[in-house]
């Protein structure tokens, strides 16, 4: 009598990407490049449905204080006029060419929701699959979750509050006074182009300082190069005069609404009620919406892996190097030096922890 025979088949083993990247915005994709250029078995995972979402999504009227030439990634540069300040549409599609130039492995609408290490390897989680990889780079930028200052009251329901990132155009806005909190790069020159509509008031902490683009016939960021300044880093003499003025204001039209007293300058908010706003000064005005342009704070909660945070939450590292073995950030604000955060700066950054990765 014959036994019938049973054909064993082999369990698939999960691939082991060699680099995972999280993030293909400026940073992810300058070192997508550079594994790109080393051959590496690597895999890129997007949140965002197409690469330069983040850009796209920013309010519009957006333009960069940095000219053409100091806006492009390495191997790709952008074409646009020398003298030109790119938009924050041109720099979504740059963004998008450059990824498809170099066929980058971008694998988009692929959140990482967990981030995990077991037994040398790590473990990825997004909402519809999982991924393993001997190395990760966290590629994430400066820009995560918004940051809403609390008071002991709030602004009455009608109140209109958007922060900054959800700012499109002075049409979201009713009529009436706007109160701007916050007068770094973006929250001035919202601030400027609500002028235009609507009688806006400025709240901040400090005066602003402010800075031309352009010094004898150059850009400033051409000085800032040449000099080294751009390139100092965090702890070097040059490094810490730069991180001193690093919240200066580019461009002098804010500077001269208030100069003008078109936009009047307002001290810290201490609280509210209905639409009355109430600052540390004793004074008070009602307000029908307020821009929060008050900054973004780090979000790392699924980043589950002991050592690689601190315990207020920022990326524990050194130049973009934790201390866990085989994983890495970029894109960084002050990672190695002004520069990190910025699309001239995602080059340079990518290119050392290319060779850590090495």
């Amino acid at each position: 009598m014959k036994t019938q025979s049973t054909t064993v088949l082999p369990v698939a083993q999960p691939h082991v990407y060699e680099v995972i990247v999280i993030g293909a915005g400026q940073a992810g994709l300058a070192m997508g490049y550079y594994l790109h250029l080393q051959r590496r078995d690597f895999l890129m995972l997007e949140a965002a449905p197409q690469v330069g979402q983040s850009w796209r999504e920013r309010y519009d009227s957006l333009q960069l204080f940095t000219p053409a030439p100091y806006c492009h990634l390495p191997g790709f540069p952008l074409l646009l006029p020398r003298k030109h300040y790119p938009t924050k549409d041109e720099i979504a599609r740059y963004l998008q060419q450059y990824a498809q130039q170099f066929r980058l492995p971008v694998e988009l609408g692929q959140p990482v929701v967990s981030l995990t290490k077991k037994e040398g390897l790590f473990f990825l989680q997004t909402p519809s699959a999982h991924y393993l990889a001997q190395q990760v780079v966290v590629a994430t930028g400066p820009f995560q979750a918004p940051f809403l200052p609390t008071y002991a009251t709030a602004p009455a329901p009608e109140v209109v509050q958007l922060h900054s990132s959800r700012y499109r155009n002075p049409g979201q806005l009713p009529p009436g006074n706007v109160l701007v909190v916050g007068a770094g790069n973006s929250g001035a020159q919202i601030a400027v182009e609500l002028a235009k509509y609507h009688a806006v008031h400025l709240s901040v902490k400090r005066k602003p300082r402010f800075s031309s683009l352009r010094m004898l016939g150059r850009s400033v960021f051409w000085w800032a190069t040449v000099t080294g300044a751009l390139y100092a880093s965090p702890t070097s003499r040059v490094g810490k005069k730069v991180l001193r003025k690093a919240d200066v204001i580019y461009g002098r039209e804010l500077e001269q609404l208030l100069r003008e007293k078109v936009i009047p300058l307002r001290p810290e908010i201490t609280g509210f009620a209905g639409s009355q706003v109430f600052f540390k000064d004793g004074t008070s005005t009602q307000f029908s919406s307020i821009i929060w342009a008050t900054g973004f704070q780090p979000d790392y909660r699924w980043l589950q892996i002991a050592g690689a945070i601190t315990a207020d939450g920022n990326p524990l590292h050194e130049q973009g190097l934790s201390p866990v073995p085989g994983l890495f950030y970029l894109g960084l604000s002050w990672q190695r030096s002004r520069s990190s955060a910025l699309l001239l700066g995602a080059a340079r950054d990518a290119q050392f922890i290319a060779r850590q990765l090495l």
